[in-house]
């Protein structure tokens, strides 16, 4: 199906819809040819963080996981968007111990932990966040754990012109078929370069994750990236989150990742199918619902296993009481 009409999702309260979204979507095969479509996937927009499995590669094809000894857990931290949870912070300072990174070579700023009883639990005991509470802790120490590996002098590797950004730029243009070297940058919230890209691209580089063509270190490393999230989807987000949720609820037979401002990219390994979604909002609900609704059509999650993630798939709006006064659902078409 390709389609112009985006997917629309609709906000009640009461009988009224009071609020909508629309959610542009790509769908395409293992060599990026599209599928399906809704809505303009030529419209360009950042990816965020929902493309962090494809900024891991170097970490493994450079062979730096390997020669530190990186264990899952940590691969599959360096593709998350982390929630602060106490095993989260624990594995990223073992890391840190493990390659010797001082606290003081991350450019992420500590925040507190997203996840709201670690959040409380820090402010109870008035402890100070650090530099591994940020969400996006886990990038930054692969890219910080490459340039240790290659030799290279990690200090300054958030510029344009390291050689580690020129490295991401090298895989993410392979990978989406998107130029990255004349793509317009922007900066992400924890401090690298973002790169503006159509969504049909971002799905294109999902595909990397289900190109049966791969040979030799892409290959290997892709491998290893996909079996670090299947095996490790806690790791990925946390407790309650949409793409821990998702890769644990089909175990693994769908993989996501969300990223700002209502991004979500991910792969159905044994449909050989990639997608990208994008709120044109940046209303990440949006994004999540029609995701599940999306991957139950792909035939990379049953109707039960959706329904058993009913927060994400019926979710419901409520009041402080709790009480449920109206819900998001998919606007029929007209």
């Amino acid at each position: 199906m390709l389609s112009k009409q985006p997917i629309v999702i609709e906000v009640t309260r009461g009988a009224i819809v009071e609020s909508s979204h629309n959610v542009v979507a790509s769908v395409v095969n293992e060599a990026g040819h599209p599928l399906h479509s809704w809505g303009n996937t030529q419209f360009v927009t950042f990816p965020r963080s929902a493309i962090k499995m494809l900024q891991a590669i170097p970490l493994v094809e450079s062979g730096a996981a390997e020669h530190f000894q990186l264990d899952d857990r940590m691969i599959a931290l360096a593709c998350a968007s982390h929630r602060g949870e106490k095993e989260h912070l624990a594995v990223l300072h073992e890391w840190a111990e493990k390659v010797k990174i001082p606290e003081s070579m991350y450019v992420c700023a500590p925040h507190l932990p997203y996840n709201e009883a670690s959040a409380h639990d820090f402010i109870r005991r008035n402890l100070k966040p650090t530099v591994f509470c940020n969400n996006c802790a886990g990038k930054h120490s692969g890219i910080i754990t490459t340039c240790m590996h290659l030799h290279e002098d990690p200090h300054g590797y958030e510029n344009p012109e390291h050689p580690a950004q020129k490295r991401l730029r090298k895989v993410l243009s392979e990978a989406t078929k998107f130029d990255h070297a004349k793509a317009i940058h922007g900066i992400d919230g924890c401090g690298i370069p973002t790169y503006a890209m159509p969504l049909q691209n971002i799905a294109h580089g999902m595909a990397t994750f289900i190109d049966s063509k791969l040979t030799g270190a892409r290959k290997t490393a892709v491998d290893r990236i996909i079996k670090a999230v299947t095996t490790n989807p806690f790791f990925i987000s946390g407790s309650g989150e949409f793409a821990t949720a998702v890769i644990e609820k089909t175990q693994g037979r769908a993989i996501v990742k969300g990223g700002a401002e209502g991004v979500m990219a991910g792969f159905i390994p044994a449909k050989k199918v990639a997608f990208a979604l994008k709120c044109s909002d940046g209303a990440g609900r949006a994004t999540q619902l029609a995701t599940v609704q999306l991957l139950v059509q792909l035939g990379g999650m049953t109707i039960d296993e959706a329904k058993a993630l009913s927060q994400f798939s019926q979710p419901k709006v409520t009041n402080w009481k709790g009480d449920v006064v109206g819900q998001l659902r998919i606007a029929k078409p007209q």
